[in-house]
């Protein structure tokens, strides 16, 4: 099927087109990825291509026959109200997606007066993660940092509060609430262009989302850059940013 899409389709469309269950598609998909016969690609959702014999990819491209239902302006909404929607599908989807084997997944943002070590060390959601990986020997743990902004409060400063997190984070992503209804906003699309130069340059990765609760409309422009920080500011981060709960999964995952 892959082959009449071009070699690229995103992981929505061609699960609906398949007419495949989740607990069908997304196995099927991974032993695909490790045999060599796909690589993942960006899109909303997530994205595979046929890897040709000479290995060359297939470029990537924005899946567009799943885009969701147009928001009314009425609808644009607070960060608050940005947090657990996007941490929902964090814990599910994305982590499908991104294939990791264990993964905790906190709102930090509403942690009131707790000191978290100063201006723009909090993020708005952290994510810690275990992979795995069929060909390489060892666990990977990485502690991914989110900084959300609401429509309205959309800025490059954004990519400045991601990037100071990840002195004690592996990546560090801008997961930006745009509704579709204003998708076509040309000084909009000036202005993401403007975030996505800068996150670039930082290596700082970058999502758009018309709906925080459907994975399909998040669109990854940049895959966030992966940093090995000091491990010292990293189990400090952990310490201050996580609840007891979380440190202590985390705890199970290296015994």
């Amino acid at each position: 099927m892959l082959k009449e899409k071009g070699g690229h389709a995103g992981n929505v469309t061609l699960q609906r087109d398949l007419g495949w269950e989740l607990e069908t598609y997304w196995p099927i998909r991974d032993r695909l990825v490790d045999s060599g016969l796909l690589e993942l690609g960006r899109g909303r959702g997530g994205s595979v291509s046929l890897v040709t014999p000479a290995a060359v990819s297939q470029p990537d491209t924005t899946e567009s026959s799943s885009a969701p239902s147009p928001i009314t302006s009425a609808q644009r909404l607070a960060e608050d109200k940005l947090y657990e929607p996007v941490a929902e599908v964090l814990r599910k989807q994305w982590a499908r997606d991104l294939r990791f084997r264990s993964l905790v997944v906190e709102v930090t943002a509403r942690q009131g007066r707790r000191d978290t070590g100063g201006t723009w060390t909090r993020p708005d959601i952290v994510a810690a993660a275990l992979r795995v990986f069929p060909h390489v020997p060892g666990k990977f743990f990485d502690l991914i940092t989110f900084e959300l902004k609401p429509f309205d409060g959309t800025d490059v400063t954004a990519v400045f509060e991601a990037l100071s997190h990840r002195r004690a984070a592996t990546q560090a992503y801008v997961w930006l609430h745009v509704p579709a209804c204003e998708a076509s906003n040309v000084d909009l699309i000036a202005l993401l262009k403007r975030i996505e130069d800068e996150a670039s340059r930082h290596g700082v990765g970058m999502i758009v989302g018309a709906d925080p609760l459907d994975y399909s409309s998040w669109d990854l422009r940049l895959r966030a850059t992966r940093f090995e920080p000091d491990p010292e500011s990293l189990n400090e981060f952990i310490a201050q940013q996580l609840s007891g709960l979380a440190r202590d999964e985390l705890a199970q995952w290296f015994r």
